[in-house]
């Protein structure tokens, strides 16, 4: 009887050591974006919003505006993630892809962590479905990447993501973003 309670104590405080790991999610906190974009398709920008309740752990913000001048029907998005550790040394990137948007668009469980981010920032505002994409203004105001699932076996760390874009047969380059950050766990 004894070696059964002592059994049932030993679930309760794995099942407590367990619970608390569980609660903590790895959330990309996003620090710093710098961009450019090509005047000659599109004016856009992204600005991180840092402003907010003071002393609290707050994931800041960004807005992202898209002022699209021609319709494209072609256009690849090269992604790629470096991590690091806490004491700033750089690793080699763990992502570094090259993808059809228009592809992306259409089969978007074939490119994972492209679509993760995807996925995440049209919950913000309209996004284009399908190509060609269509001439406008897309903006998507407030965005916080605070809900995206992160691969489990990512620990805490600092990163950089570049994205860059060329559209186009000539390939010419629409943009070229680097966002700095890290992983942290709430």
């Amino acid at each position: 009887m004894s070696s059964c309670g002592n059994f049932t104590k030993l679930l309760v405080i794995l099942a407590v050591f367990l619970s608390s790991t569980s609660i903590a999610k790895l959330v990309p906190v996003i620090e710093r974006i710098d961009s450019t974009f090509n005047a000659q398709l599109s004016n856009s920008s992204i600005t991180v919003l840092t402003e907010g309740p003071q002393g609290r752990r707050r994931i800041p913000e960004f807005t992202v505006s898209i002022q699209n001048y021609h319709s494209v029907s072609e256009a690849w998005l090269n992604g790629k993630l470096t991590i690091s550790t806490k004491n700033g040394r750089i690793s080699q990137p763990i992502i570094d892809t090259t993808v059809s948007f228009c592809d992306l668009l259409q089969n978007p469980q074939k490119y994972h962590v492209m679509s993760l981010i995807y996925f995440e920032i049209r919950r913000y505002g309209r996004a284009p479905d399908r190509c060609p994409i269509a001439p406008g203004l897309y903006v998507y105001p407030n965005v916080s990447l605070k809900r995206t699932q992160i691969p489990s076996f990512l620990l805490e760390s600092n990163f950089v993501v570049e994205v860059s874009g060329t559209t186009g047969s000539a390939r010419n380059q629409f943009v070229n973003v680097k966002a700095y950050g890290s992983l942290k766990r709430f």
